[in-house]
């Protein structure tokens, strides 16, 4: 048995793209990738999913039509935060995540912020983690996508 997570800002990504931001299977929740949007590029401030949602107002909007942040280290944080809000619809935070994937473009460049901004969002005991450089993210201007896996509650 397995139980898809999708936020209500994400019920566009679920109807029109045909993925989960998040799926409970097993006792754990796996995370989609995420990587930090927002409209026009601009920091959102504490609303992660506030750059797919506005997005999705077009029904017919591709998925190449969303906008990372131009800041790295607003992009950085957004991602968290929306990694954090979807992980809440799931009735966890980000101390249940267990491991996480990120995926880089222009990692040595970036790898610094990143890891400041990591650090702002989890805390030890550390999740496994694994780092791959790539050289292009679906979402025009990515830096980093990141995916997770969280100890479902209850």
């Amino acid at each position: 048995m397995h139980r898809p997570i999708v936020p209500a800002s994400l019920r566009g990504v679920y109807d029109q793209w045909h993925f989960a931001p998040a799926v409970v299977a097993n006792g754990f929740v796996f995370c989609s990738g995420i990587v930090g949007t927002s409209p026009g590029g601009e920091t959102p401030g504490e609303d992660g999913l506030k750059g797919a949602e506005a997005t999705l107002a077009d029904a017919d909007a591709p998925l190449a039509a969303l906008m990372a942040v131009k800041d790295p280290e607003a992009q950085f944080a957004t991602a968290f935060e929306a990694l954090k809000a979807i992980l809440a619809e799931a009735g966890c935070d980000l101390s249940d995540v267990v491991e996480i994937t990120t995926y880089h473009v222009d990692i040595a460049r970036h790898m610094a912020t990143f890891m400041t901004v990591r650090d702002r969002y989890l805390s030890e005991p550390w999740p496994a983690w694994t780092a791959i450089g790539v050289s292009e993210l679906i979402v025009p201007g990515g830096l980093m996508e990141i995916r997770a896996v969280a100890v479902a509650r209850g």
